[in-house]
C-alpha cells in the first residue's frame, strides 16, 4: 500500500494505461550546481510518482507527478500567480510547495 491515497489513485490510473511507476523518488540538486543555495537546498525533497511508458515517445514517455492536497481545495491559477508574484502561502514562499517541480527542475527564476 502507498503512503497517500492520491498517490494510489495516480498509480492505479497510470498502471491501467500501461505505465510502470515508482514512488517517493528522492530529489536534491547537486551541491556543485551553479544555482545551489545551501539554506534552501540542503534538505532533499521527493517526487511522489514517476511513471514510464515503454511504448510512448517524446514528452508522453515519462511523467512526473507531485500529489498535493489542501483542506481548502486547490486553485491552480491562484498558486501560479502566487509563485509569479513572490507571495506567501501557508506561511512560506509559495514556490516552496512545488520546489521539486519548479526551482529544482529548471533552475530558479
Amino acid at each position: 500500500m502507498k503512503e497517500d491515497i492520491l498517490e494510489e489513485l495516480v498509480d492505479d490510473y497510470l498502471k491501467f494505461n500501461g505505465f510502470f511507476t515508482i514512488h517517493n523518488v528522492k530529489f536534491q540538486p547537486a551541491k556543485t550546481a551553479p544555482d545551489y543555495v545551501t539554506a534552501a537546498d540542503c534538505v532533499a525533497s521527493d517526487i511522489d510518482v514517476v511513471e514510464f511508458h515503454p511504448m510512448k515517445t517524446g514528452t508522453d514517455r515519462v511523467w512526473v507527478v507531485s500529489c498535493k492536497s489542501w483542506q481548502e481545495g486547490f486553485d491552480p491559477r491562484d498558486r501560479i500567480e502566487a509563485i509569479q508574484l513572490g507571495k506567501k502561502r501557508e506561511g512560506r514562499d509559495a514556490w516552496r510547495s512545488f520546489r521539486e517541480l519548479g526551482s529544482w527542475s529548471k533552475g530558479r527564476n
